[in-house]
């Protein structure tokens, strides 16, 4: 059983990556399909994206709001929690909570602040302004 596949459909979710898919031919036997033969991935697919795009702009509001430094856009932009951040800049989570004020923030040391401007590839004097830099995800694929 062959199964078209829209080539202008896979690019918009995967970005142009493509992908294969295992489908039974007519004996039964699985065979490599270029592209995704599973319409629903790609629907789910892009309603993550609409859900992370609006937290994304919930997140900037808190921070014009001056509820949240500027770590929790980079948070939510790169998809992390604290948790998961705390790990990767190797500091207790309670500290990268206390970090997410924006009155702690604003007295971070330069080296705490290289650790996050190391793991969300921007400098550590734009998170000292507070600049709002593209994620991580949209950083690597214009490269």
């Amino acid at each position: 059983m062959k199964q078209e596949w829209n080539d202008t459909e896979e690019e918009s979710v995967t970005g142009g990556l493509h992908t294969v898919s295992y489908v039974a031919d007519e004996q039964g036997e699985q065979e490599l399909l270029s592209g995704s033969v599973w319409q629903p991935v790609n629907v789910v697919n892009r309603q993550a994206w609409v859900e992370i795009e609006q937290h994304i702009a919930a997140s900037k509001e808190r921070i014009a709001q001056g509820r949240v430094s500027c770590l929790h856009y980079y948070m939510v932009a790169n998809q992390m929690d604290t948790g998961l951040l705390a790990q990767y800049t190797g500091q207790a989570r309670c500290l990268v909570r206390l970090h997410l004020i924006p009155f702690i923030f604003r007295r971070l040391g330069p080296k705490t602040l290289d650790k996050y401007a190391k793991v969300f590839l921007v400098s550590s004097e734009d998170l000292a302004q507070g600049l709002l830099k593209e994620p991580v995800y949209k950083q690597l694929s214009s490269l």
